[in-house]
C-alpha cells in the first residue's frame, strides 16, 4: 500500500480546503479500526473517515456510507462527547510523518472555547487514532496501546501525546542538492527510503524511473526534486493504477509513469475520489475472499463430520455381522434345553444350519453361558441381539448410502467453490447451499412465517458456461449444481446428449444437438469439456460417460446436481495439459 507521507500531506492539504469550518454533526464507528465523522456545514454534508486497519489505513473525504453497529463502541461515545458540533479550525502533517492533527474548535463542560485534538496515525500496523484535549493529554484511543503492547510508547488516557519514535532520517521537503549528493551513496530505491522518512517503494521507484536506467547523482536529484517541488507546491495528479485484471493495484497523489505499457493508470479531481476507488474496490475483493474462505470452511466442516460419521457406522455395520453367531448359538441352545442344567458355566452344543439343499449341516458350537441367567434366558438375550444386529444393519446400510451421497454433494458444491469468479458465482452457490438445507441465506431474517418466501428469492439462477464444438454444436456447462440441474432438466431436451466425469465431481455437460446427430469429433470435444470442467481437469487420462438426456433422470428428494443414468457410454480423454 502506498499512504505514505507525500500521500498524507496531499490528503491533509485537500481537507484543509474543504472541511475547515465545518462542524461535527454525527460521530460513526462503523467497525473497531475505523472512525466516521458526519460534517456540515451551509447545508452542505461531507462524511470524513479515519480507518487504523492494518490493511486499510487511511484519512480521507469518503462518499462510503458504511453500516453502524447498534450499540457504539465506547471510544466512539466519547468521541460524540468531545466532538459533536465541533469546528473544523485546521488539518496539518506533522513534521513529514505519516501522522496528520484535525485541530477542532468546541467548547469545556463549563461552556468556555477550548481546543479538542484529534491524531490520526497512518502507520499500517500501527496505526490508530488519538482523541487529546488542546495541551495534547490523551482521552483515549481508537487501539489503546498499554506496556504489554509496547515498552517504548503508550497510548492511554490521561497520558501527554508522543509522536512516533523517529527513525532519525532526512525530512525529504527540506533536502539541497548538497545535502542530496553527499547522503545517496547509490542511485536506488533503497537508498532511497533509507535516507528519507515517509517515502514508499512506489515512490521511490517513480523517482528511480524518471531518473533512468543509467542515471547519475544529479539526474537522481532532478527526479527527486520534482516529486519534492510538487509537494511543496501542492501540485497533485491523484493517479490510480489498475492491473491488468481491472483490479486496484496502486494509488498516488504523482502521476506514475512506472508502469507505462503494462498497466493502465486512471487521473481523478480529488484524493477522496482516489481513495475510495482503490479502498472500496479492495474491501469489496477482501469481503468475497472472506465469504468464499468461510463458505469452504463451512464445507470443510461438513466435509469433516461426514466422514467421520461414515467411519463410526461403518465399524457398526461389522459389528452387525455378528448376528449369524447370535443366532447359531440361540438355535443350538434352544435345541438342546433339555440337556442344560441352570447353572452350567458352559457347553459345546451341536447347531444345525441349512445347507441350502434342504438338508441340514452339523455344527459343534461353544457356549459360555452369562452368570445370573438360564439357559433358556441366555438364548432369548441372544435372540434379542440377532435381531436388534438385523434391524441395525438395515438401517445403518441405508444411513451408510445417505452419508456417502451427501459426502460426494458436498465435495461437487467443494468443486464449484474452487472455480467461482466473482461475487455472483459465491452468492449462487450459497443459495444453492441454502436451498439444500444448509445454513441461512443473507437475505433470511429468520422468521419462519417468511422462510419460503425467502428460500424461492434465493434462487436465482444465472447462465451457465458456453462452448461451441468445430461442428458449430452449442455445449452448456454448469458452474455450480443448481446450474447443473437447470441446463438437465429445463434448457436441454431428451434427443441432445449429456456428459459427466466418471465417479468424480464435475460439471454437467451438455451438447445441444437440435434433432441432428452429431459426429464423432464433436461428441469428442464435448466429452474433453466435461473433463476440463472436472476435479479431473489437471490428470492426463479421464473417463467421460455420455448418453442422452432421455436417460438421466433424478431421484425424488435428491440433492441439487445428483442425477442417476442409464444405457451409457464412456469415452476416454487424453488431456493435453
Amino acid at each position: 500500500m502506498s499512504f505514505d507521507a507525500f500521500m498524507l500531506r496531499a490528503v491533509a492539504n485537500e481537507l484543509n480546503e474543504k472541511t475547515v469550518g465545518y462542524k461535527v454533526e454525527k460521530v460513526m464507528q462503523p467497525s473497531k479500526d475505523e472512525l466516521s465523522l458526519l460534517l456540515h456545514k451551509d447545508g452542505k454534508h461531507i462524511r470524513l473517515q479515519i480507518n487504523a486497519g492494518a490493511a486499510a489505513a487511511r484519512i480521507g473525504i469518503t462518499e462510503e456510507s458504511p453500516e453502524n453497529p447498534k450499540v457504539p463502541p465506547n471510544f466512539c461515545m466519547l468521541a460524540r462527547k468531545y466532538l459533536t458540533g465541533a469546528k473544523i479550525e485546521r488539518v496539518c502533517q506533522i513534521g513529514f510523518e505519516r501522522v496528520a492533527e484535525i485541530l477542532f474548535e468546541t467548547y469545556d463542560e463549563m461552556g468556555f472555547i477550548t481546543n479538542r485534538r484529534l491524531i490520526c496515525e497512518i502507520m499500517g500496523r500501527y496505526s490508530n487514532a488519538v482523541l487529546c484535549d488542546k495541551e495534547h493529554k490523551i482521552l483515549n484511543a481508537l487501539r489503546p496501546v498499554d506496556f504489554t503492547t509496547s515498552r517504548k510508547r503508550q497510548l492511554l488516557p490521561q497520558m501527554l501525546y508522543e509522536m512516533p519514535p523517529s527513525q532519525n532520517k532526512k525530512n525529504p521537503l527540506t533536502e539541497t542538492r548538497e545535502g542530496f549528493i553527499s547522503s545517496i551513496e547509490e542511485v536506488s530505491e533503497k537508498e532511497l527510503m533509507r535516507v528519507y522518512s515517509g517515502m514508499s517503494p512506489l515512490t521511490a521507484r517513480e523517482i528511480c524511473f524518471r531518473a533512468g536506467e543509467t542515471a547519475d547523482k544529479d539526474s537522481f536529484w532532478d527526479a527527486f526534486s520534482e516529486i519534492v517541488n510538487a509537494t511543496l507546491e501542492n501540485r497533485y495528479i491523484p493517479t490510480l493504477v489498475i492491473n491488468e485484471k481491472g483490479e486496484p493495484y496502486e494509488f498516488s497523489p504523482f502521476e506514475i509513469k512506472q508502469y507505462s505499457g503494462l498497466y493502465t493508470t486512471k487521473k481523478f479531481s480529488d484524493m477522496g475520489g482516489l481513495t475510495d476507488a482503490y479502498f472500496a474496490e479492495k474491501e469489496r475483493k477482501n469481503r468475497e475472499r472472506k465469504r468464499a474462505h468461510d463458505t469452504e470452511r463451512f464445507l470443510k466442516n461438513i466435509e469433516g463430520r461426514l466422514i467421520k460419521k461414515l467411519e463410526l457406522q461403518t465399524k457398526e455395520l461389522a459389528d452387525t455381522e455378528r448376528k449369524s453367531e447370535y443366532k447359531l448359538k440361540a438355535d443350538a441352545i434352544t435345541a438342546n434345553i433339555y440337556r442344560l442344567k441352570n447353572r452350567q458355566e458352559s457347553a459345546v452344543l451341536t447347531a444345525y444350519t441349512e445347507d441350502g439343499s434342504g438338508g441340514y449341516t452339523e455344527t459343534e458350537v461353544k457356549i459360555d453361558f452369562e452368570r445370573g441367567l438360564t439357559p433358556a434366558q441366555y438364548a432369548q438375550k441372544l435372540y434379542k441381539k440377532y435381531n436388534k444386529a438385523k434391524n441395525a444393519e438395515k438401517e445403518i446400510t441405508l444411513q451408510i448410502k445417505k452419508g456417502r451421497e451427501e459426502l460426494e454433494y458436498i465435495r461437487s458444491v467443494q468443486y464449484s467453490l474452487s472455480g467461482i469468479n466473482g461475487q455472483e458465482d459465491l452468492a449462487e452457490i450459497q443459495s444453492e447451499l441454502f436451498a439444500a438445507g444448509y445454513g441461512r441465506h443473507e437475505k433470511f431474517d429468520g422468521k419462519r412465517k417468511d422462510k419460503k418466501g425467502y428460500r424461492q428469492k434465493a434462487l436465482q439462477i444465472k447462465d451457465p458456461m458456453r462452448f461451441t464444438t468445430d461442428g458449430g454444436y452449442t455445449v452448456f456447462v454448469g458452474k455450480n449444481n443448481l446450474q447443473n440441474d437447470y441446463l438437465t432438466f429445463k434448457i436441454a431436451n431428451k434427443s441432445d446428449y449429456w456428459f459427466h466425469v466418471k465417479n468424480i465431481p464435475g460439471s454437467h455437460t451438455v451438447l445441444i444437438t437440435e434433432g441432428k446427430e452429431p459426429s464423432e469429433r464433436d461428441i469428442t470435444e464435448a466429452a474433453v469439456i466435461a473433463a476440463k470442467n472436472s476435479k479431473a481437469s489437471d490428470e492426463q487420462k479421464v473417463d467421460v460417460d455420455y448418453t442422452r438426456i432421455k436417460n438421466v433422470r433424478k431421484p425424488n428428494g435428491a440433492k441439487p446436481g445428483f442425477v442417476i443414468y442409464e444405457n451409457y457410454n464412456t469415452a476416454h480423454i487424453v488431456l493435453k495439459n
